[in-house]
């Protein structure tokens, strides 16, 4: 039956989540691995069409047109769970590296205002703020800080290291004390998360918004037996009914995927 084309289809939804493990925050990969990332991605993608391919043609052995339809519907609504789950993972692995950053830049300030020299409170700080061994391993072999943060600064989450890279560079170069201006982005990285917290617990509304008017249709079918009709068989049974499944199933995610959408864009210009 078509339950074994909706296993393939978890299947390619558990491949299309899957990345990199990233418990805590995340290193700075080396040059190779960097290279090797699309490559792997590129694996990953061909084996989630794979996958997707499989499943709508067993469905389509199996069942005919009718194992078609309940698969498309059942991938569209896989597909976009997984797509939301993927989503989620990605805001909380960034507000954790944001969180870091932050934190990084007060204590590298605070090491400096109490009379350290900028190598030695960046070791100091780097004990308790993983995410500045990066630029304490490269201090200590004599490489270039600003760029090694600036590198980092790609990954998301990790901007703020920017800004420490600039006072870093500019204290550098013009001999001027560091702790006056790594005070002050210190308290601008703390500001800008304080309004993304904000932001994102205005748009936690909306994104709630999206799913629960996307479950509508199943509290439909629910009245359509309450009045004595037989929903389900009408979508089982005809060509009509599968017709209506996938064009309902499609316009519900695609109407989750656009909020989700619009909220993403909000937060990004907080």
């Amino acid at each position: 039956m078509s339950g074994l084309a909706v296993v393939l289809a978890v299947l390619a939804a558990l491949l299309a989540v899957r990345g990199p493990a990233a418990a805590g925050l995340q290193r700075l990969p080396a040059r190779g691995s960097e290279r090797a990332a699309p490559r792997r991605s590129w694996w990953r993608g061909l084996g989630v069409a794979s996958l997707v391919v499989a499943a709508l043609a067993l469905a389509t052995m199996l069942d005919g047109l009718q194992g078609l339809a309940f698969s498309v519907a059942g991938l569209l609504v896989v597909g976009t769970v997984a797509h939301l789950v993927s989503l989620r993972a990605r805001r909380r692995r960034a507000e954790r590296a944001r969180l870091a950053v932050a934190e990084a830049a007060s204590v590298l300030a605070a090491n400096l205002r109490v009379g350290l020299v900028p190598a030695q409170a960046l070791a100091v700080a780097a004990v308790s703020c993983p995410v500045l061994e990066e630029g304490r391993a490269t201090l200590g072999m004599g490489g270039d800080v600003p760029a090694r943060w600036r590198r980092q600064a790609v990954g998301e989450g990790f901007g703020g290291l920017r800004e420490l890279a600039r006072a870093w560079q500019v204290s550098g170069i013009s001999g001027a004390s560091l702790t006056g201006t790594l005070e002050e982005v210190a308290a601008g990285l703390a500001a800008d998360q304080s309004l993304r917290s904000v932001v994102g617990s205005e748009l936690a509304a909306p994104r709630a918004t999206g799913k629960l008017m996307a479950a509508l249709p199943a509290l439909g079918i629910g009245m359509g037996y309450l009045i004595g009709g037989d929903p389900l068989d009408w979508l089982a049974g005809s060509h009509a009914g599968w017709a209506c499944l996938i064009l309902g199933v499609g316009l519900a995610c695609t109407g989750v995927l656009w909020i989700e959408n619009l909220a993403r864009r909000a937060a990004a210009q907080a």
